[in-house]
């Protein structure tokens, strides 16, 4: 590698399978002319705009090992809109080339075991999958369907787990992130061990990147400077991206079948851990609350069209449509069913490539209650579920029956649904738990107790994969940035490097999300009345006017202290958002902040609030200190038929493996 030069210089020493064709074709990127020994090169295509040159390869007679020789330089690409991270680097700050940089020769799909050695600059390292043979040599004896290379000034910090090397790569050394990180990374091979099948690789490494990533590769994850300084990452992205050792880079996917491993990685790293901690069914509810929120209004997919998150409604759909079509799927199986479909998965199909019907098959042979109908993933859309007959009647002997019916609301043919319903009585703590099989647009319960019910609680755990009433949805950010429009109406009154700042946050805005307008507040006479606002800044015009709107539910703006129940947090000292809690009216946000650095702040970080109804950060430092998700008043899947609401029924539910044991807080 030439890194100051942008340049690399390879020779590949290729072994074909036996009984490979009498000719191999590859791909190369087209800033590489290669040179063949043993074997003759021939072109196959003469289109000099194309990223990639596609070549026949012949060998001659006599010998299976052919050489191919290049040099030149790498093509960055794009830098992506989101994090800034071009398609490859290769430069002076480090070296980052997968197959999408075309640095190697591609023959197809064919899986490849390879051995890499790397020439690299005095003290820097080389990163790639498979097994560490040395500083600048790595070995992949498992079969692979991409190629990594990663070099630059790391420290390496290691510990042995077993058989297996944990090792932590950084950018800026830091012993004790390194121990942190070498702390867990053993606890989630284990569970993923004993939940799958053995870990696949001979290592895992963590991987600091430059930019703000979060990638999953074969035995290593990639994870931004301040992403992985982040205490919750070591409990939320990191067990994710090790997931991903088995489905995505264990398992292939099969991408023109759609995505599935994103939402199996999720509902089994980031849904488990939140189980776990007896927060599984608010996971839920905000996955749902992402998918309302971004989703609909035409904008869903099918499932089989997800490939990768390119979007917030690709990743409600692809993540969390996903990941509760297999919490569906564990709850009709059973936990030791669900188990043993994912072993069967990971045993019968580890290293080769596995479409969404294939998964679903394994499912489906492990048990015959592992099947989804084809409706979940050819066609967009949810199943909308209304309470639409309640009431309890006198029985024999004293008894109260409780008729309960349930009716599907949106468009187009009903789900195959089964909905658990919670019911409590008079006098007891005991709750009675059903499960009502829809068959077509209605499903029925007739039930008969000894004392009158108190409540009936339809979903109460968010088990169904549905899309929730608008009263079922606080206000939160997320209902602004998934709105049709998104006003952001500009502070006139502000200083110009402030009101440039809040260009700069809509510019930032208007790349992520595409329903982005802006005005100026004393343009207008009125607030827009279609999607929703944004106020931005203290001295918007807009804010006094609208106080009576931002009021409430424990919060007040009084001058410039923002008071939330007992608290006061001064303008002086602090950031705030706050909006209006009232969801019978179109979403209103405000954003509290005057100063450039701090707005900058709150353009990166609030998009990754979406479930947040409340935030205050620290001024200047970006400290978040405080995150309020808002209450919903009253859902209309919730029945009080007494005259005293007894409380929300306990949260039922079971965890696939004991991880009890583990560590699940941050420090």
């Amino acid at each position: 590698m030439l890194p100051d030069a942008g340049q690399i210089e390879v020779v590949d020493v290729l072994t074909p399978p036996a009984g490979s064709a009498a000719s191999l074709d590859f791909s190369l990127a087209a800033s590489f002319t290669p040179l063949a020994e043993g074997a003759s090169i021939e072109r196959l295509d003469d289109d000099s705009r194309a990223r990639f040159r596609h070549y026949r390869l012949t060998p001659k007679t006599g010998g299976r090992a052919l050489t191919l020789r290049y040099s030149g330089r790498i093509d960055p690409g794009p830098a992506h809109a989101e994090h800034g991270m071009p398609r490859a680097a290769l430069d002076a700050d480090g070296v980052f080339l997968d197959g999408a940089s075309g640095w190697y020769p591609r023959f197809g799909e064919q899986p490849m075991r390879f051995s890499l050695a790397v020439e690299a600059p005095a003290g820097w390292s080389v990163i790639s999958q498979g097994r560490r043979d040395s500083a600048t040599h790595w070995t992949a004896t498992a079969p692979q369907d991409d190629i990594y290379l990663l070099a630059g000034p790391y420290r390496r910090h290691a510990a042995a787990h077993g058989a297996v090397e944990l090792e932590v790569y950084l950018r800026n050394d830091d012993a004790a992130l390194a121990g942190r990180y070498l702390g867990v990374m053993g606890q989630y091979l284990d569970l993923y061990s004993t939940l799958i099948g053995d870990y696949p690789y001979p290592k895992f490494a963590v991987v600091e990147n430059r930019w703000p990533t979060g990638y999953g590769m074969p035995s290593f994850t990639l994870l931004g400077a301040q992403v992985m300084r982040l205490p919750f990452i070591l409990y939320s992205s990191l067990p994710h991206e090790i997931l991903h050792n088995w489905w995505g880079n264990g398992v292939w996917v099969d991408a023109r079948d759609g995505n599935w491993s994103e939402g199996l990685t999720a509902y089994l790293a980031d849904h488990l851990i939140q189980e776990a901690r007896g927060q599984g069914a608010e996971y839920r509810r905000k996955q749902l609350e992402r998918y309302a929120a971004f989703a609909t209004e035409g904008r869903d997919m099918p499932l089989r069209d997800f490939v990768s998150r390119h979007s917030e409604a690709s990743q409600a759909v692809g993540y969390g449509k996903a990941l509760m079509l297999f919490h569906m799927l564990r709850r009709q199986m059973g936990d030791p069913a669900f188990v043993s479909a994912l072993r069967t998965l990971w045993q019968q199909h580890r290293f080769t490539t596995a479409s969404f019907d294939t998964v679903r098959r394994v499912f489906t042979t492990t048990a015959s209650a592992g099947t989804l109908a084809e409706r979940w993933f050819d066609q967009p859309g949810a199943p909308a579920i209304k309470i639409t007959q309640l009431r309890v009647s006198a029985g024999p002997n004293g008894h109260h029956v409780l008729h309960l019916i349930l009716r599907q609301t949106q468009p187009g043919p009903a789900y195959p649904l089964r909905v658990p319903v919670a019911v409590q009585v008079a006098g007891s703590a005991t709750v009675h738990r059903f499960e009502l099989v829809f068959t077509g647009r209605e499903a029925r319960l007739r039930q008969s107790f000894a004392t009158a019910p108190t409540r009936v609680d339809v979903d109460p755990d968010y088990d169904i994969f549905r899309l929730l009433d608008p009263a079922e949805r606080p206000a939160s950010l997320a209902r602004l940035f998934g709105a049709r429009t998104q006003w952001l109406v500009l502070p006139s009154a502000a200083s110009a490097d402030v009101r440039a700042a809040w260009q700069r946050l809509a510019g930032g805005w208007a790349q992520r999300f595409d329903n982005i307008k802006v005005v100026r507040d004393d343009t207008l006479d009125a607030l827009p009345a279609d999607g929703a606002i944004w106020l931005l800044g203290w001295d918007n015009r807009w804010r006094k006017t609208t106080a009576a709107r931002l009021d409430g539910a424990g919060q007040s703006i009084t001058g410039d202290d923002v008071r939330i129940a007992d608290q006061t947090y001064p303008r002086s000292e602090h950031t705030a958002v706050l909006l209006d809690t009232d969801t019978a009216r179109a979403p209103l946000g405000w954003i509290g902040a005057d100063t450039p650095a701090d707005i900058a702040t709150l353009a990166r970080k609030l998009p990754h609030y979406g479930s947040a109804g409340r935030l205050m950060f620290a001024r200047g430092s970006g400290t978040n200190v405080r995150q309020d998700a808002l209450l919903v008043s009253r859902s209309p899947l919730r029945r009080v038929l007494g005259t005293i609401d007894p409380g929300p029924p306990p949260a039922h539910g079971s965890m696939l493996i004991d991880v009890t044991g583990m560590r699940l807080d941050a420090d």
